[in-house]
């Protein structure tokens, strides 16, 4: 039950005002004056304050400050008869959340106390009643129904209500529904079985944006009609976080949002290099195979992504940059150096900025209980994310660069999914990661795993014929049958990449243009 203290030195003409309350379930106390009310404070617990202005004694606003010594977030509404502005202005400076002149009807009471009190979880229930609903119609559409436009819309508002709600709305969906967004996720696997072929193979105007296009179908178009051009791969970006830093940007630029998705696997040595080359694995490994090599976890599996890039743009006709910038940014010094010499780096207009720090903090939370403390969960990884570019170089550079008016198109190589369920595989000559896995004869769970028997067809090198590919669905990881059950403990609950979700295939694509300065 909700508890209303309601301060008023005329509490008796306002009786009606709190049986209508009472009706409606609400625990209404009463004080009489400024004291009155700090001591009905001290002895119950609070859950909002309705306060008059003009006491005898100590008035509202002396009450207010009086308050707010021990009780912080304590909503507060201001009731009184002034509509003197300086009163208004000198209330929400003290830290009313409200303000109301009287006389009030009993239902502008039940609005202002439900709306600072219920708001944002009755519109978390909303959302979520909505994309329960969104949800259940995906599931009952035949999967030739389903098209990545649509994935991506139901994607897009997922994303964007769980942020409006502060991570509140997945949560909301599961007790409305637990197995729902699971179910959601297989799917989007199941289509991605079915259409990623046709994705990587289909060059007409109905294929998606993807890693290997990025460049023909972004970057190009930007380069012929920007003055200055800054490419920046934000390395393991997911869509929530990018929106907990575009409201930091708007006062800056005009923000175009679209999406991507990524290459399989969703990994950096294979989705990154795309990105820069404008091909399909499988090609780079053909044209380029003295200069990548698919041996996962070796060093430098990016370390060509420079000339990879210079290649693309000349195929693609940008004769006007031979030799583009490049520049890879690893810690909060190297990004103060690109600051400072950005004349330099855009000399001829066009830089490519690949920014590795999230990439950083997302593997540092799977091998670092310090952070992993620090951020148990999706939500609150998503609030380190956005601390951390608050206070960071990247968003020094962003400021920067609207002030020398350039254009900026980012995009990620991947996301990353939060990994809870193990799976076992076998297989010889295995390599990869938790999350995909290469190698001859091997076999897992279709349930959880994709197995992909001829990688040259899904865009990925084929170099012998038993070769297979395995990537992990939803939000599961693959562990060899002979690891034992500690050891798979360290990988529950992390944030992975290289397989098959959501938050891992769909990546946003931004074009930021400069707001002109008066």
């Amino acid at each position: 039950m909700i508890t209303v203290l309601w301060v008023d030195d005329e509490i008796q003409h306002l009786r009606s005002h709190i049986r209508f309350l009472e009706k409606r379930d609400y625990r209404v106390l009463t004080a009489h004056s400024g004291h009155q009310a700090l001591d009905v404070l001290q002895a119950n617990q609070v859950d909002i304050v309705l306060m008059d202005q003009m006491m005898v004694g100590m008035d509202g606003m002396e009450t207010v400050s009086r308050i707010r010594k021990n009780y912080h977030l304590l909503p507060i509404v201001m009731v009184t008869q002034s509509e003197e502005e300086e009163l208004m202005d000198l209330a929400i400076g003290g830290e009313v959340d409200d303000y109301l002149t009287k006389p009030v009807n009993p239902s502008q009471i039940l609005l202002v106390i439900k709306r600072l009190l219920m708001g944002n979880r009755l519109r978390t229930q909303r959302a979520a009643r909505e994309m329960v609903d969104q949800t259940a119609r995906v599931m009952d559409m035949l999967s030739h129904a389903m098209d990545w436009r649509k994935w991506i819309s139901i994607y897009r508002s997922w994303v964007e209500m769980d942020v409006a709600s502060d991570g509140s709305l997945v949560d909301e969906m599961r007790s409305i529904d637990r197995n729902r967004l699971s179910d959601l996720e297989l799917d989007f696997s199941k289509h991605v079985e079915l259409s990623y072929p046709d994705w990587i193979s289909d060059k007409g105007p109905d294929s998606p944006l993807m890693s290997h296009n990025y460049l023909e179908r972004v970057v190009v178009p930007q380069v012929e009609s920007s003055d200055e051009l800054v490419m920046m791969v934000i390395d393991c970006m997911r869509y929530d976080q990018w929106l907990t830093m575009a409201p930091i940007l708007e006062k800056w630029f005009h923000i175009e949002t679209d999406f991507m998705l990524t290459m399989l696997p969703s990994a950096t040595p294979y989705s990154r290099n795309s990105i820069f080359a404008g091909l399909l694995p499988r090609d780079i490994w053909r044209f380029y195979r003295h200069k990548w090599d698919e041996n996962y976890g070796e060093a430098g599996l990016n370390r060509h992504e420079h000339y990879f890039l210079t290649e693309a743009l000349r195929r693609l006709g940008c004769d006007r940059y031979i030799q583009p910038e490049y520049v890879k940014i690893s810690n909060r010094r190297e990004g103060e150096t690109l600051i400072h010499s950005l004349s330099k780096y855009l000399r001829d207009g066009f830089l490519a900025v690949i920014i590795n720090y999230i990439d950083h903090l997302t593997h540092g939370r799977s091998e670092l209980d310090l952070i992993r403390d620090l951020a148990p969960d999706v939500n609150s990884f998503r609030k380190l994310a956005e601390t951390w570019f608050r206070s960071s170089f990247l968003r020094d550079l962003f400021h920067t660069l609207a002030a020398r008016g350039s254009t900026i198109v980012i995009t990620s190589d991947h996301g990353s999914v939060f990994t809870s369920r193990e799976t076992r595989i076998k297989g010889r000559g295995v390599s990869g990661s938790i999350r995909f896995r290469f190698g001859n004869s091997m076999s897992a769970d279709p349930k959880a795993v994709i197995t992909v028997r001829s990688p040259a067809e899904w865009g990925l090198p084929d170099e012998r014929p038993s070769k297979r590919y395995l990537f992990a669905r939803s939000d599961y990881f693959m562990m060899f049958q002979n690891v034992p059950r500690d050891e798979m403990h360290k990988f529950r609950n992390t944030f992975q990449h290289g397989g098959v979700s959501l938050e891992e295939m769909i990546v946003p694509s931004i074009i930021l243009k400069p707001k002109s300065v008066r």
